[in-house]
């Protein structure tokens, strides 16, 4: 779940399999609520999945086609060896656009018209690459428009700061936090199950999801002492014009 080329990240993901393991089960258990929608596509579009470290693979077995978009040169090597096994058991064909997922993505839209967007967690990294507020809610904005018509969805940071290392004994574990996009997070609550301290990161991802739509909020011990709050909500806006 990252837009790098960083072999540090996929060391340090490989090796936090187990500490990320709930957060990896919480994103299984909302990849899998596409499947209660009607007629979900059987091509994937997958925006910004990297190697594949918190995928499910349940939620791959349910597609035909994977296009991963990423800009890391290892994604798609990375991806198979995380992954290999379902796509062969499953005979699911894997394609790799190497590039900017935001720079390719009028291209595979036109590319792919009935395939579902999953944009994998690389929409919060945006205010940090751009340092634009402005340019950033435009762009996820812009998003929203660019997938009228399409059953789509995204999981991406709300949130990160320190917190508890005692991440197995955590609150929040225990939790399924909801809420409605585009309005207040319950901060408060959020930061009480982690035992959150010191300063937190805003990710500005609020205009990413249409207002009002139910969704999902993950937490990600990311290293011992710090956590990320994930935000993941499918949209079925097939139909719009």
């Amino acid at each position: 779940m990252t837009s790098g080329s960083d072999l540090h990240w996929h060391a340090r993901s490989f090796m936090a399999r187990r500490r990320w393991s709930a957060t990896r089960q919480r994103l299984a258990d909302w990849l899998l609520s596409l499947r209660q929608l009607p007629a979900p596509p059987d091509e994937l579009l997958l925006l910004g999945g990297s190697a594949g470290w918190m995928m499910s693979p349940e939620f791959l077995a349910g597609f035909k086609q994977v296009v991963l978009v990423d800009i890391d040169p290892w994604a798609a090597r990375l991806f198979r060896l995380n992954h290999g096994g379902t796509l062969k058991r499953h005979g699911i064909v894997l394609e790799f656009v190497r590039g900017d997922a935001h720079a390719l993505l009028g291209g595979v839209l036109s590319e792919y018209p009935q395939a579902c967007v999953l944009f994998d967690n690389f929409l919060g990294l945006d205010s940090i690459y751009t340092r634009s507020l402005d340019f950033t809610a435009r762009r996820l904005r812009g998003l929203r428009r660019r997938m009228r018509g399409r059953l789509w969805g995204s999981v991406h940071d709300r949130l990160s700061g320190p917190g508890t290392t005692d991440w197995a004994g955590a609150a929040c574990w225990s939790q399924h936090w909801r809420s409605p996009s585009a309005q207040p997070l319950p901060q408060q609550d959020l930061f009480a199950s982690v035992q959150a301290q010191g300063q937190w990161l805003d990710h500005h991802t609020e205009p990413v999801l249409p207002p009002g739509l139910q969704t999902h909020l993950i937490p990600w011990p990311i290293i011992p002492g710090r956590w990320h709050w994930l935000q993941a909500g499918w949209v079925d806006d097939r139909g719009a014009r």
